[in-house]
């Protein structure tokens, strides 16, 4: 039981049994639409920067320009994608389910300039490098806001949403870690290296269309506003800068800036540190032992201490992680893969809960200020999934120059411990921030949650 404005608010206890409208096809075609997003931001994260600087010949500073261009433009965009798809008409699908499949079609096309352009344009590489990745930047918006602002919309239930957050997370690693395992394996199967990628980058594409129209089609949009107000673009600063909205967009931007980090440079510092490019995959796929460990472990967690504090602990786990990380020696590569199988499942909580909390702040948005702006905070995802690899990536391409790193070449000493510091000490000094800005910065608790969403549901009639 708790008390709003002098309200008295009932609130479920444990004992009752948690309410689902989900239905079990709808699940699986919930993992399949996210499952069709994960090629495009993996093989960007993990292996455009050595495609274009090792594959086709680009400078890395020139890169980690463009790479924080593209994010200075994103953070204009974004907000701006957020507010129109939020007014975007409804139609015989819903608010944003038809949004989703004209947006996979858009993006996969710049998908395929983005890659293919630079590497087959006999002049003018850096030039056609710039217009894709940051075209890309611009369109990916118009599949994976309406994508994000799903699960607020499919259920109202805190339960659902959990499973639907759980069925993110895994798809997201599952994709991931089949990237990484393949990639590698498919570019050395070709005559060159460039023919492979060209051949991965085509059947990407292909699974992308194929699963994310599928997926999009299985799914269904239940919740919709309290009231058919809806907010102006003036209020788009206000929604972002709420206090659970702000801190979880600070707090999360930060961890994908470190994950951006060491997602763009992980191959090299195993390839050129460790001499064991064949553990990379090993090393990578490890996250995918984090999430599943995490997908059973979270709703125990939240049920026993809330949203914010599990991922409290799981910030704290992944830091510290990184901390030994960076002390360990390079003659002892298995090692390497041990403790990163060791903070997985920090990374794996932190995943599963970033969208679980997306779908408490929309509803934090609805009870505070009367209006829904499922777009205006999805984009704030969209935001930090593009920034945190964007300017983590470009952080790396610029140290990558800084420490003369030569392309298909032994490393000199300045450059193996350059990578030490961009793969583990930098992104564990940024999660400590992070851990900061969450604790001290993020407000809804779990007897807060609980009763938002009861008076909502009040407001409701549920």
């Amino acid at each position: 039981m708790g008390i709003v404005d002098g309200k008295v608010i009932e609130t479920t206890t444990q004992f009752e049994k948690p309410k689902t409208v989900l239905t079990t096809k709808e699940k699986i075609a919930f993992f399949a639409v996210n499952l069709g997003n994960i090629p495009l931001m993996s093989l960007l994260g993990g292996f455009l920067l050595i495609f274009y600087t090792d594959i086709v010949g680009l400078n890395p500073a020139m890169i980690g320009t463009l790479f924080l261009l593209s994010r200075v433009l994103d953070g204009v965009n974004d907000p701006i994608m957020g507010y129109v798809i939020d007014h975007l008409p409804q139609t015989k699908m819903g608010r944003f389910r038809s949004y989703i499949i004209i947006g996979t079609l858009i993006t996969t096309a710049v998908f395929l300039m983005m890659w293919l352009g630079p590497s087959l344009a006999p002049s003018g590489k850096m030039a056609i490098a710039f217009i894709g990745y940051i075209l890309f930047g611009f369109v990916f918006d118009l599949m994976d806001i309406p994508l994000n602002a799903m699960i607020p919309v499919m259920s109202a239930y805190d339960n659902d949403r959990n499973i639907l957050s759980n069925i993110k997370g895994i798809a997201y690693a599952v994709g991931g870690m089949v990237i990484y395992i393949v990639t590698i394996p498919i570019v050395s199967s070709f005559a060159t290296q460039r023919q492979g990628y060209h051949i991965l980058i085509i059947a990407a594409s292909v699974f992308v269309l194929v699963f994310s129209i599928l997926g999009t089609l299985g799914i269904k949009e239940r919740v919709y506003p309290v009231s058919q107000e809806a907010y102006k673009f003036r209020d788009v600063l206000r929604i972002i800068g709420s206090k659970p909205v702000f801190a979880h967009f600070v707090n999360t931007l930060l961890l994908q800036i470190g994950n951006g980090l060491t997602q763009g440079t992980l191959i090299f510092f195993y390839t050129y540190v460790l001499n064991r490019p064949d553990l990379f995959a090993l090393a990578a796929s490890g996250y995918i032992v984090g999430i599943i460990f995490a997908s059973f472990v979270t709703p125990k967690l939240v049920r026993l201490f809330g949203k914010k504090n599990t991922k409290t602990f799981a910030n704290i786990l992944m830091m510290a992680g990184l901390f030994v990380l960076f002390f360990l020696p390079a003659n002892q590569p298995m090692l390497f893969v041990l403790v990163t199988l060791i903070i997985s499942p920090g990374m794996g909580v932190n995943q599963i809960l970033v969208y679980s909390i997306q779908a408490d702040n929309t509803d934090y948005i609805e009870w505070k200020k009367g209006y829904r702006a499922e777009g205006a905070i999805a984009a704030v995802n969209s935001f930090i999934i593009k920034a945190g690899l964007g300017v983590g990536s470009a952080v790396g391409a610029y140290l990558l120059a800084y420490v003369n790193y030569v392309p298909n070449q032994a490393q000199t000493v300045r450059t193996i411990q350059g990578l030490y510091w961009v793969n583990y000490l930098i992104p564990a000094m940024i999660s400590l921030v992070a851990l900061g800005v969450w604790i001290f910065g993020y407000p809804l608790n779990k007897q807060m949650t609980q009763v938002m969403r009861n008076e909502l549901d009040i407001l409701r009639g549920e």
